[in-house]
């Protein structure tokens, strides 16, 4: 079965129009795109982002969004469990969870996510890199030629406002960002890691 899975309703599509209206409006969030990796001369990643943590309330406007992201990934995790249960009953501890330290990402005319990564890495973040199993993008407009390539399915998964896909993180589903040079793409990205919520929120409140 395909693990590379896309889903469409109309609360992704009021999902990515609210990215977007947020992202216009807090320039105040707004930083360069950071990627970790080798260090090869031209940046890995040119963006500007910004990061959300869905249980930070101290941005009362920010953690309503974050925590509307983390709700309806979440609801797009369960159906991509449901359709493939063999995901969950080989993962530790027969859970995963969509980890609420993301990002909003925008991407101007020319810039992208240009190397060729995977989100699987052994990197020491909070985010806890070595525990992800899953990836999700969702995008929040449409831009032809904008979307992610991924290198071994000889895919191009093409940017459409309010399709939010998930894919496995790790070498198997290495990818890139297509690059526009003439519009601008806006996109809401994150991890799904292995292991329970609660028990990754006791580490961090320790961390």
């Amino acid at each position: 079965m395909e693990l590379i899975a896309r889903y469409r309703n109309a609360g992704f599509e009021a999902l990515a129009d609210g990215v977007m209206a947020f992202f216009e409006r807090r320039s105040d969030l707004q930083r360069p795109g950071v990627a970790f990796g080798p260090d090869c001369g031209e940046p890995a990643k040119v963006s500007t982002d910004i990061s959300l943590v869905a249980i930070d309330r101290s941005d009362p406007e920010a953690f309503a969004l974050a925590e509307v992201i983390l709700r309806g990934v979440s609801a797009g995790l369960e159906r991509y469990l449901q359709e493939r249960p063999l995901f969950r009953d080989c993962c530790p501890e027969q859970q995963l969870f969509v980890n609420p330290i993301f990002n909003l990402q925008r991407y101007a005319p020319g810039e992208g996510f240009k190397r060729w990564h995977c989100d699987w890495t052994i990197s020491d973040e909070a985010t806890e890199p070595v525990h992800r199993v899953l990836a999700w993008i969702l995008y929040c407009n449409s831009v032809e030629e904008a979307g992610t390539e991924f290198h071994w399915q000889g895919h191009h998964e093409e940017a459409e406002r309010g399709k939010l896909v998930i894919f496995p993180a790790g070498p198997s589903h290495i990818h890139r960002g297509r690059v526009n040079q003439a519009h601008t793409k806006t996109i809401a990205t994150g991890w799904i890691n292995a292991g329970s919520s609660e028990a990754y929120l006791q580490r961090l409140a320790q961390g």
